[in-house]
């Protein structure tokens, strides 16, 4: 009854509204639809007929529902990140799986700004646990400071992390080191031969940065500051960043981008604008659903959605229900996707010749 009280609340088919909140991954011809089913099914607490399940499978069980609020806290209005819209998604569906449901979705920047003192953050926590009060738990997605963190944890004790950084063990977590994944990322562009690596995301306080200026440090290569490019994630910073290369005197060889929606605005821009004079390798790290559809295909480092939003309810849901109660992160490893946008630099390996 709910699929068909959603359909007739978006004008979706049936059979369509249960694709969609079954498979993440479904792709609608048109992508809001996709996004009037999801809000339908958030607007109405959607979760899988249990009862239904049971009569199929034989079992009789009584299974509570759990409430969840989750917390974005990479919303930046400037900016776009699809991973996180991504990770979202996957756990839509995972709550709705396990008989969880949605309480209520809240975004707030604010949190992973660490030049916002103690008195704003507070502030910021209140409001957000008077706006989802009455759940069982809270999943955080993205960045968040140890400041912001530790007041969350006095005030709700049933979290859980999902992050590309650690969270100095004050709650439970489940993440993909961003430093190591940067890293991999830039031994890779190493190994074909380049040199002259850039960087483009933000640099304050950032993993990835980190891990970037890391892996130089090892493979004895410069750190340009004119090769890094401070920005938020979006296309168009991607684009800038692409035009701020071209136009200096030695331009770095291969870029890494922290985030794969900036490498797609940088792909997007040599070829709408036909650049044939500065045409960079590229690698950044994600794989968000995009990544393969860029001309050439973004190589890039994928991060297991899947199995990151999995583990996540697991630890909430055994916490929730009183099972650890010690501090606990899992470390899930990213796996290099080779594609189509990263090439050798045979001029780093050409041996010179001399008349």
């Amino acid at each position: 009854m709910s699929l068909k009280e959603i359909s007739a609340m978006t004008g979706v088919s049936v059979s369509t509204v249960g694709r969609i909140l079954s498979d993440p991954k479904h792709r609608c011809s048109n992508e809001d639809t996709r996004k009037k089913v999801i809000e339908a099914a958030r607007a109405i607490g959607y979760v899988p007929n249990a009862a239904a399940r049971s009569l199929k499978s034989g079992k009789s069980t009584q299974q509570k529902i759990y409430a969840i609020n989750i917390v974005l806290t990479r919303s930046d209005p400037e900016s776009s990140d699809p991973f996180y819209d991504e990770l979202l998604m996957f756990l839509e569906k995972e709550l709705r799986s396990n008989g969880c449901i949605v309480h209520s979705i809240v975004r707030c920047a604010e949190l992973s700004d660490s030049r916002i003192k103690s008195p704003a953050i507070e502030s910021h926590i209140d409001r957000i646990l008077t706006d989802t009060a009455g759940a069982d738990g809270l999943i955080v997605i993205g960045k968040v400071t140890h400041r912001a963190l530790k007041a969350l944890k006095a005030k709700e004790k049933n979290i859980v992390s999902i992050n590309r950084d650690p969270t100095n063990n004050e709650v439970d977590e489940v993440l993909c080191d961003g430093a190591r994944i940067a890293r991999e990322a830039v031994m890779y562009l190493e190994r074909l031969g380049h040199t002259k690596i850039g960087f483009v995301g933000g640099t304050h306080n950032e993993a990835r940065f980190s891990g970037y200026q890391t892996a130089l440090s090892e493979l004895h290569l410069p750190l340009e500051l004119d090769h890094i490019y401070d920005t938020t994630p979006s296309e168009a910073h991607g684009l800038a960043a692409l035009q701020y290369f071209k136009g200096l005197s030695d331009p770095p060889t291969a870029i890494y981008c922290a985030n794969d929606i900036l490498a797609v605005g940088m792909i997007k821009g040599m070829d709408r604008r036909r650049i044939r004079d500065y045409l960079p390798s590229v690698i950044s790290s994600d794989d968000i659903d995009a990544a393969q559809y860029t001309r050439p295909m973004l190589t890039t480092i994928s991060l297991p959605k899947t199995e990151m939003v999995r583990f996540a309810l697991m630890l909430l849901l055994d916490r929730i229900k009183g099972g650890h109660r010690t501090v606990s992160r899992l470390e899930l490893q990213g796996r290099l996707m080779i594609r189509e946008s990263c090439r050798r630099n045979y001029e780093a390996t050409e041996p010179e010749y001399y008349i």
